[in-house]
């Protein structure tokens, strides 16, 4: 059975706009994933590098002030080294994820040899 004319233009057109339709709310949602992502990414790294300070300074007044005491001297070292290894891990955190934001599909276009 073929349908006339008119019915295959009244189809191709409701075919055409539901799938414009379809794909606009795919892309809104894709947009708010992305943005939520970016807003977790952004407060673990803030959130890692803020604590790492934190216990860097906490770790190096321990240090400096704990006189004779071998057990306050070793658990300020001990936060000293772990406060400044938060801060890197939040340094490399920030440039890990940017790498792979950067790697996204689309992105990098190979070269044509």
């Amino acid at each position: 059975m073929r349908l006339p004319f008119r019915h295959r233009v009244t189809y191709l057109v409701t075919v055409l706009f539901t799938l414009s339709i379809s794909t606009g709310i795919a892309a809104a949602q894709q947009s708010e994933i992305n943005n939520s992502l970016s807003e977790i990414e952004q407060f673990v790294a803030t959130t890692l590098g803020q604590l790492g300070v934190i216990v860097f300074l906490v770790g190096a007044a321990l240090w400096f002030v704990s006189g004779r005491n071998a057990s306050r001297t070793q658990w300020g070292w001990r936060a000293l080294w772990g406060g400044a290894g938060m801060i890197v891990l939040s340094v490399s955190y920030n440039v890990f994820v940017t790498l792979f934001e950067n790697l996204a599909p689309g992105m990098i276009v190979p070269p044509f040899f």
